[in-house]
């Protein structure tokens, strides 16, 4: 029983982490770029970073251009960020891949805090008895209080 314990603990934990390592991986492929040119709708320019100009759509860029907050209509975001995958398609202002990255790191963190939680709980109740407290002082220095 406890081998199948571990077992799920360790995909419980494998899968969350593989997930946050393939969006780091595809995150560090793709770059961050400045627009250079950003007046005309649907062909933005920025550059690579091997200093050559790219043109190209952006996702997340409306059609009928960038409205601001005073509800002006402008198509000009030349300044603007843009994080480029390696597959080449642009998106303003953000990286799709960074909540993949939150969502899987955070989720191995949880399922490693409950694990550990878990272990805590079953040992500690082992350990009532004996003087395990002189033995890990760290772990079970809070037990009894």
């Amino acid at each position: 029983m406890a081998v199948v314990l571990w077992a799920a603990a360790l995909v419980a934990f494998a899968v969350p982490l593989r997930h946050a390592l393939v969006a780091t991986q595809a995150y560090r492929a793709g770059y961050w770029a400045t627009v250079t040119d950003g007046r005309e709708l649907g062909d933005f320019a920025w550059r690579d970073p091997a200093g050559r100009t790219v043109r190209g759509a952006i996702e997340g860029v409306p059609e009928d251009g960038v409205w601001d907050e005073e509800g002006e209509g402008t198509s000009d975001i030349t300044g603007d960020r843009v994080w480029v995958s390696r597959s080449g398609v642009a998106h303003i202002s953000e990286s799709p891949v960074e909540k993949d990255m939150v969502v899987g790191y955070a989720g191995a963190g949880a399922v490693g805090g409950v694990v550990l939680l878990v272990l805590r709980a079953r040992y500690g109740r082992r350990a009532e008895g004996r003087e395990l407290d002189t033995l890990v002082p760290s772990l079970w220095s809070l037990k009894g209080r």
